[in-house]
Formats: C-alpha cells, sequence, structure tokens
C-alpha cells in the first residue's frame, strides 16, 4: 500500500491565511460602513430654547429696552423657568 502525503504547509498556506485574511477585511469594512451609516442617520434631537434664551435673543435684538428685560428675567425668576 502506498501512502501519498501531502505537505500542509508552504506557500499553500501562506496563500489561505492570505485569503482569509482578506475576506475578514472586507467583511469587517463592510460592518463598520453599515454601523456608521445607520449612526449617521438617526435624527439628532433638537433642543427647543427656553424661555430665557427668547428673552435675551429679542434683548439683544433690540425689541425690549433693559427695564423690559429686567421685569421679564425677574417674572421668569420668580417661577423658577430655565434658572
Amino acid at each position: 500500500m502506498i501512502v501519498i502525503m501531502h505537505d500542509a504547509g508552504g506557500p499553500e498556506l501562506v496563500w489561505i491565511m492570505l485569503a482569509l485574511t482578506a475576506w475578514l477585511a472586507v467583511v469587517a469594512g463592510a460592518i463598520a460602513i453599515g454601523v456608521h451609516l445607520i449612526r449617521q442617520s438617526r435624527p439628532v434631537p433638537r433642543r427647543l430654547p427656553s424661555p430665557l434664551d427668547i428673552l435675551e435673543r429679542r434683548y439683544a435684538a433690540g425689541e425690549l429696552d433693559r427695564d423690559e428685560f429686567d421685569e421679564a428675567r425677574a417674572r421668569l425668576r420668580e417661577h423658577d423657568i430655565d434658572l
């Protein structure tokens, strides 16, 4: 009986490992791109401006004078709104 033994090492093993590594890199890259696209497509919750933000914006735009601003801010503080 003649037994033919095949050498499992050598250049063939190097090419097999290289091919497996390349496929793993492709799969990992596809997963990373998919995760990035999913995370990017989620809407970012927007914070509504607080009453004090609106009041400060109106004062900065010149819609309110200093006395009106101080009075409105004092009323907001009475009710603990945004402070």
